[in-house]
């Protein structure tokens, strides 16, 4: 880590000797550390921390993604089905929130699109298996990360016009369409009024699968 990034986090108004003050707190973190597996040392024109056999989520989380990806590659679905998976258990909300510093706001916002696609991933086989209580389950957690996606708020639409549960097809658009108007200053696509006219109108009730809809499939992909 440069010494210009730590004295912009630590100190960021630039009063004072910081140059100073940065090698006392390097020096009272050593002490608080003092172990073997976790230590600090100063390396060109910054500072190295160095952690040897400690777990560390966000790296295993990394890890996982990059599983998945190789897997995907390898085309090996499986595979790459289960590191999405461990990724998505690894992810436990925003990176160092509260943290207002540029570098964790870059971190959290790279965590948050890899999560999102491994959210989307999972998303995109349950709807291929016709698994509705999965897919909601997936939409859910991809709304309370980007509450924006369109392509969620398709998905619920469907799942709960197969099940009958037209209440549930209105509650998800009305909220759909008050995200969209109150974050975005937007109103909902074409595609997904029409997908929403479709579930509540009843005619995809009890389908497994309805002719107007082949399979859940179709709806999960951008048009």
């Amino acid at each position: 880590m440069p010494r210009d990034r730590l004295y912009e986090v630590l100190w960021p108004d630039g009063d004072g000797d910081r140059s100073t003050s940065l090698k006392v707190a390097a020096h009272a973190l050593r002490r608080i550390l003092g172990t073997d597996e976790v230590s600090i040392s100063y390396q060109d024109v910054g500072y190295l921390l160095r952690c040897e056999g400690v777990w560390i989520d966000i790296e295993q989380f990394e890890a996982a993604i990059e599983a998945a990806r190789a897997a995907e590659r390898d085309g090996d679905p499986g595979g790459a089905l289960a590191a999405h998976h461990r990724a998505i258990t690894l992810y436990r909300g925003d990176f160092l929130d509260g943290e207002a510093v540029q570098w964790a706001e870059e971190q959290r916002q790279w965590a948050r699109s890899m999560v999102l696609g491994s959210l989307n991933h999972l998303r995109a086989d349950a709807m291929r298996r016709s698994d509705p209580g999965a897919v909601i389950t997936w939409c859910r957690r991809i709304l309370s990360i980007d509450p924006f996606l369109e392509e969620a708020y398709q998905n619920l639409f469907v799942v709960h016009g197969m099940l009958g549960e037209l209440g549930q097809v209105r509650n998800w658009h009305d909220l759909c369409a008050q995200r969209l108007r109150d974050g975005l200053d937007a109103a909902p696509s074409h595609r997904t009024r029409k997908i929403f006219e479709l579930a509540l109108s009843g005619r995809l009730l009890g389908s497994e699968p309805a002719p107007a809809a082949p399979s859940l499939q179709p709806v999960s992909l951008t048009a």
